[in-house]
């Protein structure tokens, strides 16, 4: 089977199992070469949608896997910001601890912070405020 076969918009079976937080499979899939950061068509890579879906272990193997922390989907947003507005904070912290840049805004100029702020999340911008 080939391991990087996406679906109409792009979703590989190695970013469907980080979208559902299934480890294991991802863990397979990487060991059988997937590419780590294969994109959507929308700019969505398996670390960004484990991001925004809050499966902090799979957004962890990823990132032992060399996935890249800085990638921006479409909208400009970075896996950083997907997390912040989605009020992941455990994600927050791993991306923070593996270099994520707080300051980087997306396409409309918002930053991770802002992100958090307009959705309410305190408790991760507390979290980032001690990073400034």
């Amino acid at each position: 089977a080939a391991v990087d076969q996406a679906e109409k918009q792009g979703e590989t079976p190695l970013f469907i199992a980080c979208w559902k937080g299934h480890v294991d499979a991802a863990r397979l899939l990487l060991e059988k070469g997937a590419e780590v950061d294969r994109a959507t068509e929308d700019g969505m890579t398996p670390l960004a949608i484990a991001c925004a879906t809050g499966h902090v272990d799979a957004a962890l193997l990823l990132l032992e896997r060399g996935a890249d922390v800085h990638h921006r989907v479409n909208s400009g947003h970075t896996c950083l910001n997907g997390a912040c507005c989605c009020g992941h904070i455990a994600v927050v912290q791993l991306l923070l601890d593996n270099g994520a840049d707080l300051n980087v805004a997306d396409n409309d100029g918002d930053t991770p912070k802002a992100n958090a702020e307009s959705e309410g999340h305190a408790a991760i911008v507390d979290l980032l405020a001690r990073y400034t």
